[in-house]
């Protein structure tokens, strides 16, 4: 799914259209980073623990992280009230959800009790 489809699909109130797309176009960049970290560690069992290769690949992964960890914070930091949102849209559902769930389980007929004959 595209950046412009997800915002398509996600409807926020009180979260701006350019925050939710500067933000899933962000989350689309972390997604990149984390296979291309993901790959680091494949191609890292190609190696002998000794070879100059290996070690590149383990400076490539430390790297990596720390960009990674700088990515996240600004996704943080510029998105903090988009990701309120979401968890407070997946309070809401959860809520309806349990909430249906009683429901049902109210419909559903008593079973007498038994009296001892």
């Amino acid at each position: 799914m595209e950046v412009e489809d997800k915002v398509t699909s996600v409807k926020m109130e009180n979260i701006k259209v350019n925050d939710l797309n500067g933000f899933f176009i962000d989350m689309f960049m972390l997604k990149d980073m984390c296979d291309d970290f993901v790959e680091l560690f494949r191609k890292e069992e190609r190696y002998y623990s000794n070879e100059e290769k290996y070690n590149e690949l383990l400076e490539e992964e430390a790297i990596m992280l720390d960009s990674i960890r700088n990515l996240t914070n600004e996704i943080k930091e510029s998105y903090q009230d988009v990701v309120d949102a979401f968890y407070e849209r997946r309070l809401h559902r959860m809520e309806s959800r349990m909430m249906k769930a009683f429901n049902e389980i109210e419909k559903k007929p008593r079973k007498p009790k038994e009296e001892d004959k």
